[in-house]
């Protein structure tokens, strides 16, 4: 094939903006993959863990939960008196509010893990809508996590000051420890269910699915496609050849 003779009579200009776009494109569809192939291998890792955990539920020796990152356990226990704290700027289904935060000692070993127990609404004076919890044994379903981000935020400090009502921006390990003068696993255990009766739960381990990503990966490829059949109509046009 005559490239030269291709490309004769065409504005080089639309056809250079062309390619430039189509391999952003196609670049942003092979980061997509990669994502939908990333979530597919964290949600076979899921169900693993799930049914590793339904074979130990009734098992006395089942692990404890700093042997269960990423997965789904049965926390039995009391939580601390008194260690309570309401995570700023959470956002569920349009709702403002907090993340209520506790700490939990696990009944079996003693040890202390904080708990994510789930939403409540922020009230008009912006303030959380309080929570009690109770001081007697408990048991529920959470998910255990170790990566603890601390998001966007322009705090130095989970609590910059002395906030009323124990207000926090970011789920800092050292800074709970400390408050509660206990000694804390490192994990975060997320409550998946709701057994309080006064939080919403709602932590998902895999927040954007692997098909969503398969999805947009293909709609990608398709406007890389989009963009080089304009180039080359946008090119011939420019040239005067219709």
């Amino acid at each position: 094939m005559n490239l030269g003779a291709l490309f004769k009579g065409r504005s080089k200009t639309p056809i250079l903006a062309a390619l430039i776009v189509m391999l952003l494109c196609v670049a942003l569809s092979y980061w997509q993959w990669q994502r939908a192939a990333k979530k597919h291998a964290i949600n076979q890792h899921i169900e693993k863990r799930q049914d590793q955990n339904l074979a130990n539920r009734n098992n006395p020796e089942s692990k404890v939960p700093i042997e269960q990152i990423d997965g789904e356990v049965q926390l039995t226990g009391r939580f601390v008196a008194g260690a309570v704290w309401y995570l700023d700027n959470q956002v569920v289904k349009g709702r403002v509010g907090f993340d209520v935060i506790s700490i939990l000692e696990v009944s079996k070993t003693g040890e202390y893990v904080v708990v994510n127990l789930g939403f409540v609404p922020q009230q008009a004076s912006r303030i959380p809508t309080l929570t009690s919890l109770s001081e007697t044994k408990v048991t529920f379903p959470a998910y255990i996590k170790t990566n603890v981000s601390k998001g966007f935020t322009l705090a130095d400090s989970a609590a910059e000051s002395q906030q009323a009502h124990s207000i926090i921006q970011y789920i800092d390990l050292d800074y709970l420890s400390k408050a509660s003068n206990r000694t804390l696993l490192p994990i975060i255990a997320y409550m998946t269910h709701d057994v309080l009766g006064s939080t919403e739960p709602h932590y998902q381990p895999v927040v954007m699915s692997p098909q969503k990503h398969e999805a947009y990966a293909v709609q990608w490829l398709l406007i890389a496609f989009s963009a080089l059949v304009i180039g080359w109509k946008l090119s011939k046009k420019e040239s005067g050849y219709v």
